[in-house]
């Protein structure tokens, strides 16, 4: 059942929320990466490596949002490695909140905070068979770059590079393709 925008929450994160964040990647992975990384690895290879990942708490570095129901349940994530060009290194939801523009959401909230941190511009990697994701940030006015070979957790991916010139423009994007935002609760 997707979750109604208008019971949607849009709030910061911090390390008491890391064991949620986890748990949303691990089950998007093993859904979206199946066909991409060995079998072997979806297992307990994988739970170690995010938990790992998320285990040692954020840094000054980190900047992530998470988009919450109305009970608290987290729908899904985006993580942002601050730096001279913002780097959104994980963007995650649940399966059962997919589809319902909670994602854009995510992405609108993301771009504005990044914005008045001073940020112009946002890029990050995405796996060339990830068409679900190439084509939602493609919605977005994200350009994609030449693809090239990456790493993921020690395995090794055909991934492309997406990028946004200019974050007013994505927020914009976003909010046009969920519209009204006005309704929603974007707490921080």
């Amino acid at each position: 059942m997707k979750t109604s925008l208008n019971h949607v929450r849009i709030r910061r994160l911090d390390d008491a929320d890391l064991g949620a964040v986890a748990e949303v990647q691990l089950h998007s992975w093993r859904g979206t990466y199946a066909d991409v990384l060995p079998r072997d690895y979806l297992g307990a290879p994988m739970e170690r490596d995010i938990a790992q990942r998320w285990s040692a708490g954020l840094t000054e570095c980190d900047l992530l949002f998470g988009a919450f129901d109305t009970s608290g349940k987290i729908l899904g994530f985006a993580a942002t490695r601050l730096g001279e060009e913002p780097y959104l290194d994980n963007l995650h939801m649940l399966e059962a909140a997919r589809g319902g523009g909670a994602s854009y959401l995510l992405m609108a909230h993301l771009a504005d905070a990044l914005a008045a941190l001073g940020g112009h511009t946002l890029w990050l990697t995405v796996v060339d068979t990830n068409l679900r994701a190439r084509a939602f940030y493609r919605r977005l006015g994200g350009v994609e770059g030449t693809a090239g070979s990456d790493q993921m957790f020690g395995q090794t991916v055909t991934s492309l590079p997406v990028r946004w010139e200019d974050l007013a423009e994505l927020s914009k994007n976003a909010r046009q393709v969920v519209s009204p935002l006005d309704e929603v609760d974007t707490g921080t």
